[in-house]
């Protein structure tokens, strides 16, 4: 063990060196800090004058549904390729080394507990929001950061045991498929028997979250019922759970070890392929990371228009090759679902606005920059004689179009809920998409002044910044004017303010990036 001990503490060390070889890095760590610290001194010294608190189990039902999230992303991961906590380092130096299978797979769920922390950690800046709405300090939000990485360790380690008894046969795939859904079954049969009894959809919801279907899914619901449990002063339930998840984390990790003892091949095509992705992103072959296996079925082809039309054409005829319905796809569902969820529990009074506010705000981490990106890796739109601004703007016009559609559904759905006005609705479609294609932009306009992405990596933070400094000249005036006319004619005022700001702001940013494309050897993704 003295081994792994000395690994984990050089690791460290070398961490530490690594600040001071890049400053960037520590900038930004003292940037996490600081906020961290502020985030802290907000929550214990500011006083809530609020008397009323949201229910808890409403906390309860979006911790549950955000660690189940995450549950979901990693099991599906290892009935296909595996998922993995090791890097090509540990299998070069680490495997061959003369140091026990057991020891070393320890050594991995320690680097996954500081995996697990940073997929959490913005918990932690949220403390401030949650103790308004529910009423929860700030230990309590330390707590539901605990429960969250305990939650995550045991995903990932199950992932492991899934991966190593089912790679190579169908059946146990699909055995363990139908075992996933057949969980969900009794919590199904539960809240149609209650919806059915009581005709009240918010009764309904509480009954099924508070029910013990829910407490007992593996995972996500021990771990919600041990975090609420412990918050309501409930500390038996809560620690029991909690044992719950450590008991089993620790039987997996024996079950592993005992099938098994060399594990090694479990995790090293998964390892290795996670490496080949990152070494092909670094080296600029972008188009191959994204290669899938599945197969297509050409219905259609060929491209219409010519210039940078031909690019937008050749857009659309992918999105369709590879889903039926063109631009709606799984996420796109999840967004709509979510939105016509959230209009649902929405007190009165409230408009579709928030919702955008909302799926703003989650564009700045999901946008990216689609398949117009891959374009700058291929050498067709340079050699297209039409100006650098236009072959930009139409190469990202797809993702423009996709947005709409999605906006459609998502804040015609919810605005329909919310009784909203058809021209607020409008609005906040034109709004929300225009906002994407600033994001877009001001993610093109990064790569022509850094000569990389820079929302991947370290330099996130320094996007968001970006974004918030940008988008403030349209949302200030937009919400003085909103509410000095007041109505639906002050909120369509403010939204034209903010839309035709977007636009504006987007079409400067496109202008500055134009000269990305003088230069066809301008690297987009830096090496590390």
């Amino acid at each position: 063990m003295s081994s792994i001990i000395y690994l984990i503490l050089k690791s460290i060390k070398n961490s530490l060196l690594e600040l001071i070889r890049k400053p960037a890095k520590l900038i930004m760590y003292i940037f996490i800090i600081s906020s961290i610290i502020v985030t802290v001194i907000v929550s214990l010294t500011t006083q809530q004058d609020i008397t009323e608190y949201t229910d808890i189990f409403w906390f309860k039902l979006v911790f549950f549904s955000y660690v189940m999230m995450f549950v979901i992303i990693v099991l599906v991961k290892s009935l296909s390729s595996g998922d993995t906590f090791f890097e090509m380092n540990d299998v070069n130096l680490l495997f061959v080394s003369p140091i026990s299978p057991k020891k070393i797979l320890i050594y991995g769920i320690v680097k996954l507990s500081k995996t697990a922390f940073l997929a959490g950690f913005f918990i932690l800046f949220q403390s401030n929001t949650i103790g308004t709405i529910f009423g929860i300090n700030f230990f309590g939000i330390f707590l539901v950061l605990i429960v969250f990485m305990l939650c995550m360790i045991l995903s990932e380690i199950l992932s492991l045991f899934i991966y190593s008894i089912t790679n190579g046969h169908n059946l146990r795939k699909l055995i363990v498929k139908c075992i996933s859904v057949l969980v969900f079954i009794p919590l199904a049969v539960y809240f149609l028997t209650s919806y059915i009894s009581s005709y009240d959809i918010m009764t309904s919801i509480e009954n099924t979250v508070n029910s013990p279907f829910l407490n007992f899914i593996p995972i996500a619901g021990w771990g919600s019922y041990a975090l609420i449990s412990i918050l309501v002063g409930d500390i038996f339930n809560g620690l029991f759970f909690l044992s719950i998840i450590i008991i089993s984390s620790i039987f997996l990790i024996i079950v592993i070890l005992k099938l098994k003892s060399d594990y090694y091949e479990d995790v090293l095509c998964a390892t290795e392929k996670d490496f080949l992705k990152k070494r092909i992103a670094q080296e600029g072959n972008i188009n191959a990371v994204g290669v899938s296996e599945r197969k297509f079925k050409v219905t259609k082809t060929g491209i219409s228009g010519d210039g940078s039309y031909a690019i937008f054409s050749k857009h659309i005829r992918e999105s369709f090759r590879e889903n039926r319905f063109g631009f709606l796809n799984t996420a796109s569902l999840i967004f709509i679902i979510g939105a016509a969820l959230t209009a649902l529990f929405m007190p009165d009074g409230s408009n579709c606005i928030m919702i955008m506010q909302i799926l703003m705000w989650m564009q700045i981490f999901l946008i990216g920059n689609g398949r117009g990106l891959k374009e700058l890796y291929a050498h067709y739109i340079y050699l297209i004689p039409e100006p650098s601004v236009s072959k930009i703007i139409f190469s990202n016009m797809e993702i423009a179009l996709r947005t709409l559609v999605e906006s459609i559904f998502m804040f015609g759905i919810s605005g329909f809920i919310l009784g909203d006005n058809i021209l607020v609705i409008l609005g906040v479609i034109i709004c929300y998409v225009l906002f994407s294609m600033l994001l877009v932009a001001i993610n093109y306009l990064s790569m022509r002044l850094t000569d990389a992405n820079i929302s991947n990596g370290i330099l996130i933070f320094i996007y968001i910044l970006a974004v918030v400094i940008i988008i403030l000249p349209g949302v200030i005036p937009a919400l003085i004017v909103g509410y000095s006319v007041g109505g639906v004619l002050g909120t369509l005022i403010g939204l034209l303010i903010l839309s035709s700001w977007e636009l504006i702001a987007g079409f400067v940013c496109f202008f500055l990036s134009k000269g990305i494309l003088h230069n066809c050897d301008m690297p987009v993704i830096k090496p590390k």
